[in-house]
């Protein structure tokens, strides 16, 4: 499959597409659902992607720089190791399900944002503000939480979080135990028992 320069695309269903080794660079999807598709370092610089749904899709390491994502939905999705802020756009995505490892959001505004039941091992928040997002049964092994508003964002079920309450804002989230223990080890209180 070859995409011209500049093509749009509209109500448009791929399924199991193999988009590695091509540029996507440029391109217009608007309402298109991607199924079992890989993007797997694929240049997707300056694209836009409105209301579209990803599902089960591989998009680890995509190029994304100047991109513009809007109103879609990845669902079992593999996201590894994405450079997130370097997209021109990102409003109003939803995230279920998915493996967002190695990921940098660093800086981003993503407030109200539905994370679910996502994997964000080593990825960086740092200098975010994901005010009111929804983190639910989500894991962060290693992630990096500096500078990051996560007011009245729900952490209920998340594990391996270590969030300094002092170096983040934190007010109003909802965390659940045990794991809500990791808002104190950067405070080195020791817990027992």
């Amino acid at each position: 499959m070859t995409f011209a320069p500049g093509a749009e695309h509209s109500g448009e269903k791929f399924i199991a597409s193999d988009f590695t080794g091509q540029s996507l660079a440029d391109q217009t999807f608007e309402d298109c659902t991607f199924v079992n598709c890989d993007f797997k370092n694929v240049a997707l610089e300056r694209s836009r992607f409105v209301g579209c749904t990803f599902t089960s899709c591989d998009l680890s390491n995509a190029k994304l720089a100047n991109a513009r994502v809007r109103d879609s939905v990845f669902e079992s999705c593999k996201l590894l190791g994405i450079h997130w802020f370097q997209l021109a756009d990102l409003v109003n995505p939803s995230f279920r399900e998915c493996n967002l490892s190695y990921c940098s959001f660093g800086g981003m505004k993503l407030k109200k944002t539905v994370l679910f039941k996502c994997n964000f091992r080593e990825s960086d928040f740092s200098q975010a503000d994901f005010s009111e997002c929804d983190f639910r049964e989500s894991e962060f092994s290693g992630a990096r939480f500096h500078g990051t508003s996560l007011l009245k964002s729900d952490f209920r079920g998340a594990t391996s979080y270590l969030i300094d309450p002092i170096g983040n804002k934190v007010k109003g989230a909802r965390f659940s135990l045990p794991d809500a223990q990791g808002l104190l080890a950067g405070l080195g209180v020791v817990i027992e028992g």
